[in-house]
């Protein structure tokens, strides 16, 4: 297969020896050639150049001067590579439903070629991401209708919105949930009793003292204050309870050391920062519950690696969690909003460890069979195929 691939990842023409690029690599050598425009911002200090791997892989960098022109240098040089290749290509991908995806519908007329877009979050029906901007998001939102109308297949990373683009006029056949898998073996083999210990002293965590962990980029989406919130609640029936954040709070809107003080839970609330992907397991093996309070997520990739680690987890009941838990099975779901619910079912597994290993356990299976990061890479390539199967929609 020859696939021509728009991103907005600068990471892969910026970090040669990172994850995305290793990940693209991996699909390079599952397809055969794989090309992809990554959007770059010219730099006063020079232009990114173009990267080219023996495995298959080039990545063609745009230098835009800003993001708005960015659908336009794409289609410029997706042109170009194309009368360069002989038009070879079988199938365009894009990363997302806007910007790259407009490019993709650009570059789908002109070359007659199969387009493929992702959509990696809830957009559709979804008054809590309109809320995040309106003003921008309207425009988003009617960006992305127009481009699922000229798209041959959309790949999305849950039912719920695989179901609204339906709904808009995809054929069922056409539309696919395929979530990002990160359920990864490493997060279920048994930690360093040596190391585990360590990094429990150094949080200042007693050896059988219980933890409830958090994961991710504070932003308002992820409501980390109203965790904070549900953990004032758990600490009052459970004052030798713990709550781990692992992200950048610095990023947050909130003031959320603050606010812990405020809410008389300083002491039970632990603020790591950002920690490498690679350190994770160690982390997911520390905790007992893993707590999620986002209001909506296309695909929590925290929540599947928490599952492959083990833990019993806890969100409230919106789209993406809900599509992960099996409530009274491998966790509980709770009300919207409701963060006294939320903590009672906390306190629940914190005061019956053996409904808690039992609900990690059924976690751990569920997030092997659906989202095992082993097989990921061919279920991916594997939708490049079937795109090009199925051509283009009349």
């Amino acid at each position: 297969m020859h696939i021509l691939m728009i991103s907005f990842d600068p990471a892969l023409i910026n970090q040669p020896d990172g994850e995305a690029r290793a990940r693209h690599r991996e699909y390079a050598r599952r397809a055969g050639v794989l090309t992809i425009i990554t959007q770059t911002i010219a730099r006063s200090e020079g232009r990114a150049a173009v990267a080219s791997e023996p495995d298959g892989l080039t990545i063609i960098p745009t230098n835009s001067r800003r993001q708005a022109t960015f659908p336009f240098d794409a289609l410029r040089l997706g042109l170009a590579y194309a009368r360069r290749v002989g038009g070879s290509i079988d199938l365009i991908t894009t990363q997302d439903m806007f910007l790259t995806g407009l490019a993709g519908a650009w570059l789908r007329r002109r070359l007659r070629v199969p387009l493929l877009v992702q959509n990696h979050s809830v957009i559709f029906e979804n008054p809590a991401w309109l809320a995040e901007n309106p003003r921008r998001n309207r425009v988003l939102l009617r960006l992305a209708k127009y481009v699922l109308k000229r798209a041959d297949m959309v790949r999305t990373v849950n039912e719920r919105e695989r179901q609204s683009a339906i709904a808009l006029g995809c054929p069922p056949e056409r539309a696919v949930a395929l979530p990002l898998a990160t359920a990864a073996r490493s997060f279920a083999l048994p930690p360093d009793a040596e190391q585990l210990a360590g990094l429990r002293a150094q949080l200042g965590l007693l050896p059988e003292q219980p933890v409830v962990l958090w994961v991710g980029y504070p932003g308002p989406v992820k409501r980390v204050p109203l965790l904070l919130e549900a953990f004032r609640h758990v600490a009052e029936q459970r004052p030798d309870a713990r709550l781990l954040l692992l992200g950048d709070a610095r990023r947050a809107r909130e003031d959320l050391p603050a606010l812990a003080a405020a809410l008389g839970i300083a002491e039970q609330v632990l603020i790591r920062g950002p920690v490498a992907h690679a350190e994770l397991p160690l982390y997911y093996a520390l905790a007992h519950i893993y707590a999620h309070t986002s209001a909506y997520e296309g695909g929590p990739r925290v929540m599947y690696e928490a599952a492959a680690a083990g833990l019993p987890l806890v969100a409230m009941d919106v789209v993406g969690p809900n599509e992960i838990i099996e409530h009274g099975v491998n966790g509980y779901l709770t009300p919207d909003g409701d963060p006294a619910a939320l903590a009672q079912r906390i306190v629940e597994l914190l005061n019956d460890p053996a409904r808690a290993r039992a609900f990690g356990a059924a976690a751990q299976r569920m997030a092997f069979e659906r989202y095992d990061a082993a097989t990921y890479a061919e279920r991916w390539v594997g939708l490049w195929r079937r795109a090009i199967e199925l051509g283009m929609r009349q």
